[in-house]
């Protein structure tokens, strides 16, 4: 089974004092993973500013497990589901070097409207997410 990838070099700019990826990046990396993931699945026209509804950020998590460093290549492999009205991406980011984990991660969204009022995804976002694979023991396992 295969999950979504996006790989992206880390930038001097992203790095801290102790010459590795300042820890609130992660999050930043993930957001990149998803935009990513909704262009290929060519699902851009569901959100602001191309639709009327975007996928609000209710609650984020990320675990740390080694440092990554200036000009090192993070692997960014992704999964989604949908239970109701909440949207559950997981994220594991991996070295390109040594395949190592380096972080894992999960942000939940909820569909809402121009007041921030929670909405029904599009048909084409709701079919995009019944043909996606999920592993609940993911991460681990990918």
């Amino acid at each position: 089974m295969s999950f979504f990838e996006y790989s992206r070099a880390v930038a001097f700019c992203d790095t801290d004092a102790m010459a590795v990826v300042h820890h609130a990046n992660y999050l930043r990396y993930f957001e990149e993973a998803r935009v990513a993931w909704m262009r290929d699945r060519d699902l851009s026209d569901t959100h602001f500013p191309k639709a009327d509804s975007a996928l609000a950020v209710v609650s984020s998590r990320i675990f740390h497990y080694k440092p990554i460093a200036f000009d090192d290549i993070a692997i960014i492999r992704l999964q989604v589901k949908r239970e109701r009205l909440r949207i559950y991406f997981r994220y594991a980011m991996h070295s390109d070097k040594t395949d190592d984990m380096i972080a894992s991660g999960e942000t939940v969204h909820v569909a809402v409207n121009k007041e921030l009022r929670p909405v029904r995804l599009t048909e084409k976002f709701t079919q995009t997410l019944e043909k996606e694979p999920w592993i609940e023991t993911w991460p681990w396992n990918s």
